[in-house]
């Protein structure tokens, strides 16, 4: 299978970079100094399964690249409207494109371009980052990628790529109700993540602070609440689930929102925690939490 990784970041370069590492046809599309490196030195990955080096192929022209069967999609949000159009001479009759970005609307999005018989939706729980050009440290042991068909059925391609990612230093999942999963993941992203970026500080901080575990909870219950609205079905015990696991693994989060934030890119703000009060209001639940940290961020969502 040829897989083509548009968006070799923190998320993209370590799944595609294990991919590559296992012998797997991997193409990484990255731009700037991060590509580059990867291009010179090869990438470096630093992992909780171990260390590694490895060529790959990486270009900044994705209409260079010719047909593949498989795009690991993994852009930022606010990218999709440069990034969709240039992925265009990858796509063939048979070609998929796995979407692992923030947020609910991912594939919707993506399949306006090129159809649902194109798109799986997908969702990554992973503490990764850029810890220089052309290297991605990952920690914690989990690196999961779940993901599925629209309609939530098994098919052919979902068992291909099942059996394509699942192995070591990645555990894939084929889920039948990916929209349910995505609200999910927003539960904690949104609330933590946003959080941590408005605060300008890490989780351990936040939870040791008088209000801080009650701001991520309320922000979570936020999030449910609008996720309900819409008809989605939330765990038993969701919130006190996710603070549970944010309490236990508070020294390894990491929050991409608060690293584009100190590094002055763009945020996906709008897209995760904003679409949240943006549907909230639509309803008619009040989202405060939600809605005064979206405020907060607002002026710095273009980037500085």
């Amino acid at each position: 299978m040829r897989i083509a990784v548009m968006g070799a970041g923190a998320v993209g370069g370590y799944f595609g970079g294990v991919l590559a590492n296992q012998g797997e046809d991997v193409v990484l599309i990255a731009r700037g100094a991060h590509g580059d490196a990867i291009a010179k030195n090869g990438l470096q990955v630093d992992s909780h399964w171990g260390n590694f080096n490895v060529n790959v192929r990486v270009t900044d022209e994705p209409s260079s690249m010719g047909v593949v069967d498989l795009v690991l999609y993994c852009t930022k949000l606010y990218s999709n409207a440069e990034a969709l159009p240039l992925i265009k001479r990858m796509i063939g009759p048979s070609t998929s494109i796995l979407t692992i970005q923030n947020g609910v609307t991912s594939g919707s999005i993506i399949a306006e371009y090129y159809g649902w018989e194109h798109v799986l939706q997908g969702a990554t729980y992973i503490e990764s980052g850029i810890a220089g050009d052309g290297h991605i440290h990952q920690s914690g042991s989990t690196a999961r990628i779940e993901f599925g068909e629209k309609d939530g059925s098994s098919t052919e391609r979902t068992k291909a790529i099942l059996n394509l990612l699942d192995r070591k230093g990645i555990q894939a999942v084929v889920s039948s109700n990916m929209i349910d999963a995505l609200w999910n993941k927003m539960v904690m992203v949104g609330a933590i993540g946003t959080i941590m970026a408005a605060s300008r500080a890490s989780l351990p901080e936040i939870l040791v602070s008088p209000n801080g575990e009650h701001a991520i909870r309320s922000t979570m219950e936020e999030i449910v609440a609008v996720g309900q609205s819409q008809g989605i079905t939330f765990p038993p015990r969701c919130v006190e689930s996710k603070m549970e696991t944010a309490i236990a693994e508070a020294e390894e989060f990491q929050a991409s929102l608060q690293y584009d934030l100190t590094s002055g890119k763009p945020l996906e703000l709008d897209d995760i925690l904003g679409s949240v009060v943006k549907i909230g209001r639509e309803v008619g639940i009040p989202v405060p939490s939600s809605a005064a940290l979206v405020t907060v961020l607002d002026r710095f969502k273009h980037g500085s």
